[in-house]
């Protein structure tokens, strides 16, 4: 009895060995570069969020009616408390790039209000007021002039100029010796595009780290403002993916700027030995 292995079998057998040749090939500036690419898709995900129905998760805030409001003796709670008695199931999230409103089973992301207030208008049914205390404009006010894009925008520039600087390190390749035998060698990057990188990777760093500690302070400012202001008829939420994405972008980025740091000052002892 004889076994035989078909060539699809043996396609998938030879596969990790070819992969296997490449790995000595794969350089230390390559792993960070790998997370420079994570990162800046991570700031991507979380620029575009809410410009669209499957990005609706991904969200800076959400603001939302209570269904059942806790009593106040105030007089001013209980007007507020009446003039939104009749309103619809809706809730209101808000990004960077856009907007998601989730009323009555639907959803519809939009970069403006408009459209959005007037999709209220067309579901709302009978006697309920679609949004009474003006949610939609107030996550439109919070995404205008609370958050600022431009420093996650300015980071991913000098996350991708840092992923080019490397992608200009040499690799291996064969060299003669004095005796006439090949052999692999690998030179050292230049000491010029290695600090050029560290300083756009600074500089991707400090600006994504602000940015996170900036969303995270005043999306929890604005759920607590909400709170406060409508006396507890509306609330807010912070979105946790939003903020996942951030920090994870953030980190790293961090991880690449030190290994960076710690390769560039690696070389740098080596040459004073050498020399």
């Amino acid at each position: 009895m004889s076994l035989t292995s078909s060539p699809a079998s043996a396609r998938v057998l030879r596969f990790p060995l070819d992969l296997r040749r490449f790995l000595p090939y794969i350089g230390y500036h390559h792993v960070l570069m790998i997370f420079l690419v994570i990162s800046v898709t991570l700031i991507s995900i979380l620029i575009a969020g809410c410009t669209s129905d499957g990005l609706a998760g991904i969200y800076l805030l959400s603001l939302s009616y209570v269904s059942n409001p806790e009593p106040s003796a105030s007089n001013v709670a209980a007007s507020i408390a009446e003039v939104a008695v009749n309103r619809t199931s809706m809730e209101i999230r808000a990004d960077y790039m856009g907007m998601c409103l989730l009323v009555s089973g639907q959803s519809i992301c939009s970069k403006n209000s408009g459209s959005l207030e007037a999709f209220v208008r067309r579901t709302t049914i009978g006697d309920e007021s679609g949004d009474p205390l003006n949610l939609i404009h107030a996550a439109q006010k919070f995404r205008e002039e609370t958050v600022f894009v431009a420093l996650l925008f300015i980071s991913i520039v000098a996350a991708i100029a840092a992923i080019l600087l490397l992608a200009t390190f040499p690799g291996w390749h064969e060299d003669n010796t004095s005796n006439g035998s090949k052999r692999e060698v690998k030179p050292f990057p230049s000491r010029i595009v290695s600090k050029a990188a560290l300083g756009c990777l600074v500089v991707s760093c400090v600006l994504t780290l602000l940015t996170g500690f900036w969303q995270h302070l005043s999306s929890s400012s604005a759920t607590t403002m909400v709170k406060f202001f409508t006396y507890g008829v509306a609330t807010g939420h912070v979105g946790a993916g939003a903020m996942a994405l951030g920090w994870i972008a953030t980190f790293f980025l961090i991880v690449a700027c030190i290994g960076l740091l710690v390769m560039i000052l690696s070389i740098s002892v080596l040459s004073n030995m050498v020399g």
